[in-house]
């Protein structure tokens, strides 16, 4: 509809005026933190549900290199980072750290339990599917 914002996903206003941040994992919530700007508190829903591995429910797009960052970390512990703000801090380090490697910061495309996969045929009940 015409004029109507666009509600960002895991996003919440709070009673003070700020947002909220909060992702949900087999039913139990995980409260990310309270922002001072809507699109600060939807960054860090979308950094969790990065983790979780749950590309279409971003608000934006990702970049394959923090999937590699955050495949280095438990969920737990990506979401300690981003309720601290040590998150933006530890993923620049990591970015520095790569090009130092000579990785480049565009690498990113490999070895990630995070980036999605080409679907590969299955055999079941001895029918091959896709």
């Amino acid at each position: 509809m015409e004029g109507e914002l666009k509600r960002l996903r895991g996003v919440v206003p709070t009673y003070t005026g700020k947002w909220g941040a909060l992702t949900s994992v087999r039913r139990k919530r995980f409260w990310l933190g309270t922002y001072e700007k809507e699109i600060d508190a939807a960054v860090a829903y979308d950094r969790a549900c990065l983790k979780l591995c749950r590309h279409k429910l971003l608000n934006f797009s990702f970049d394959t290199n923090e999937c590699e960052f955050q495949s280095n970390y438990s969920f737990e512990t990506i979401v300690s980072m981003i309720k601290d703000g040590t998150y933006p801090e530890n993923y620049a380090q990591f970015l520095a750290k790569r090009q130092n490697l000579g990785g480049g910061v565009g690498s990113g495309e490999t070895g990630s339990a995070c980036i999605p996969k080409p679907h590969e045929p299955v055999m079941v009940f001895g029918v091959r599917i896709g």
